[in-house]
């Protein structure tokens, strides 16, 4: 199948596979389709950029029967698999004035609302400014890895990258969260400046009163969830009322 117009809205961190091929998934939205999407595995290079539109061929996989999920139609075998991203075209991208309308259908107020209608990925906006914080992995530094991908070919070996995991705790209408931030960008941020300037990464992200989260769950525990991106200019105004102690 063809989607025309598949909006890319947020990628996590790349994986790594045994045979050397490194995973990236993708979250995006199709005003065709009228639903967000789940597309991977991606390769590292030349992914669309957020805010593209593009035309790009998919299918169904076998092993992940949620109804946003998607898997690009390329050639996966090794050698191959580092060019898959070319079966993206962009056509355009979307205005900031019309982001708004395009992701409002997909907001809802709570995850707990999210699992009741089993949406596997949706927006949240936080009641008020997302908190920033780092989780220290004891010992030797490592990545948090997670079944992002259900192919058998991932590995599960640990990633030995990061010693400090990005977090956001936020409200939403139903209660308190604290969901692991697997944003490509940021984990980028880490790379490039290290763990001595982490602390900056919440003025990276532009975190504010009118942040919105895009929030995926995971394939075989799809009540578990984490956040593939922070978005911004959904909204004009922050829901009222101070829910974090100064």
């Amino acid at each position: 199948m063809v989607v025309e117009d598949f909006v890319m809205l947020g990628k996590t961190v790349p994986e790594p596979n045994s045979d050397g091929r490194i995973f990236v998934c993708s979250a995006g939205v199709s005003a065709e389709l009228s639903s967000l999407m789940r597309i991977y595995p991606l390769a590292r290079r030349h992914a669309p950029e957020r805010w593209t539109i593009n035309s790009v061929q998919l299918e169904r996989n076998p092993k992940d029967n949620r109804r946003e999920s998607w898997k690009l139609a390329g050639d996966r075998r090794v050698g191959m698999h580092e060019s898959i991203n070319l079966t993206f075209h962009q056509v355009g991208t979307v205005k900031e004035r019309e982001r708004t309308q395009l992701l409002s259908r997909y907001v809802v107020p709570s995850i707990a609302v999210a699992n009741e209608r089993r949406m596997s990925l949706a927006v949240i906006h936080p009641r008020e400014t997302p908190r920033l914080r780092f989780v220290f992995n004891p010992g030797s530094p490592v990545a948090p890895r997670l079944a992002l991908f259900e192919d058998q070919l991932i590995a599960r070996e640990t990633e030995r990258r990061f010693a400090y995991t990005p977090r956001l705790d936020f409200w939403d209408e139903q209660g308190f969260h604290a969901l692991m931030l697997r944003d490509w960008g940021c984990f980028e941020f880490l790379r490039k400046y290290g763990d001595e300037r982490r602390d900056e990464l919440a003025g990276a992200l532009h975190l504010n009163a009118r942040s919105s989260l895009l929030i995926g769950n995971m394939n075989h525990h799809r009540n578990a969830w984490l956040i593939v991106s922070v978005v911004q200019g959904l909204r004009d105004q922050p829901i009222q009322g101070r829910l974090f102690e100064e």
